[in-house]
This record gives C-alpha cells, sequence and structure tokens, in this order.
C-alpha cells in the first residue's frame, strides 16, 4: 500500500466506521487555502498586458513584491499568462559563429586519423571499428580499413600505410583517446625530472619518425568533421 504500519492501522479503522468513503482524503473536494482568488488572478492579467506588459514571468513574479509588497510564485504567474494568451517574453541569441579551422596549404603537412567503431554490417553482425587517415590539405582518403577493435595496432597499420604508400608526414591530427595520449597521473621520478610523460606506443612511432602529434581538446575529434573544416 505503500504506508506506514501506523497508518495502515488507521485507515482500517475508518474502513470499519464510515466504509470506502472513509479512505477518501478528507480535503478533497475543498478549495486549497492557498489557491489565488478571482480577484488576485484578474489583478495578474491586467499587471501583464499594462504596467509589466514587457517583462517575463520571472521578472514580473518579483518586481510586485518589490514595489508593492505582494508575493506570486513563478508557476502561479506563469499558468495564469499561458492559459490568458500572454506569450512568454524570450529574447533570441545570435547564433554562434564558429570559425572554421583553415585547411594545410600542401599536401602532407597534416594527417587526420581516427578510428569509428560501429555496427557497420547491419545490425545482425557485432561491432567493428573504421581506421582512416585522410590528407589535410586535399582531403585525400590515404588509408581505410576495418579492425575488431579501436587498438594500438590499428593506429600503427594505418601509419605503415601512409609512410609507404606516400611520405613521412609533417604533423598528425588525432584526439586523446589513452592509445594515443598519456590520459592518467602517474609520473615517474624520470618523467617528472624531463618536465614530460613518455608517450603511448604509438606516440613513441610518431616520435621516432619526427612527427608532430597535434591533439584534439575533444576525446573524439571526429576524422568527419575535422576533415571537412
Amino acid at each position: 500500500m505503500g504506508v506506514s504500519y501506523r497508518h495502515a492501522k488507521r485507515l482500517k479503522q475508518k474502513m470499519k466506521a464510515l466504509g470506502t468513503r472513509g479512505l477518501v482524503h478528507g480535503n478533497r473536494g475543498r478549495p486549497s487555502p492557498r489557491a489565488l482568488n478571482r480577484e488576485r488572478a484578474e489583478w495578474i492579467i491586467e499587471l501583464s498586458v499594462t504596467t509589466y506588459s514587457n517583462f517575463n514571468d520571472t521578472h514580473f513574479t518579483e518586481k510586485p513584491k518589490e514595489r508593492e509588497g505582494i508575493s506570486i510564485g513563478r508557476d502561479t504567474v506563469r499558468r495564469l499568462r499561458r492559459t490568458n494568451g500572454i506569450a512568454p517574453k524570450r529574447k533570441r541569441r545570435a547564433k554562434k559563429h564558429y570559425k572554421r579551422r583553415p585547411r594545410k596549404p600542401q599536401e602532407g603537412m597534416m594527417v587526420l586519423w581516427d578510428g569509428s567503431p560501429h555496427r557497420w554490417f547491419g545490425k545482425e553482425n557485432p561491432f567493428c571499428c573504421l581506421m582512416a587517415a585522410i590528407d589535410d590539405a586535399t582531403g585525400k582518403l590515404l588509408a581505410a580499413f576495418f579492425i575488431a577493435y579501436e587498438c594500438s595496432f590499428g593506429y600503427l597499420k594505418l601509419l605503415e600505410q601512409i609512410v609507404t604508400r606516400y611520405a613521412i608526414p609533417l604533423a598528425i591530427y588525432q584526439d586523446r583517446h589513452d592509445i594515443l595520449h598519456r590520459n592518467d597521473n602517474n609520473w615517474t621520478l624520470d618523467e617528472q625530472l624531463a618536465g614530460e610523460q613518455e608517450p603511448t606506443q604509438a606516440g613513441w612511432c610518431l616520435k621516432s619518425l619526427g612527427i608532430s602529434p597535434i591533439f584534439a581538446l575533444a576525446v573524439h575529434a571526429g576524422i568527419c568533421a575535422e576533415g571537412a573544416g
């Protein structure tokens, strides 16, 4: 029943004395003592279309209390104004403009790579990951293949195909996946003395080839979005 044992006993006694009517709350059908009377409701509507016609619901709630010492709940004001056809006062903000990052001026200056896990071959088949790399300047697809999941092997295989088919890029733009970026706070003494953490396995390969890693601010950069930018 969702009530305490003591309250259940009280309900039982009411049931014996009054029948099913005893289970009905005593205030049912009575107006709430906190209900807004008709005069106050009409006053709110009148002020809404005259003195405070440019005020939104929150501002309207505050001003009568400040100027005339009358306290009105915001939900009451909102309900009365909407039911009487007074639309909310909303200021539309200007659409925020995001400046696109310009593409690199020359092919090979920066490569974008990422792994995209998805049910690429239908719901009846398990997830797999599309590993892909594109050139930032031209948008050309440099390498792509499917693999079971996003892992170091996948990125190293991408790097192998890029280097053997084309050349060593100057930089690679990537997200902050644990495979590519150290996201832990465990610093060895040597790392503290050097002022930087040792890179991941994929990071070591980029470092050994002289490729500068550029990390996106987000955890997953999204190769398609960045490639289009």
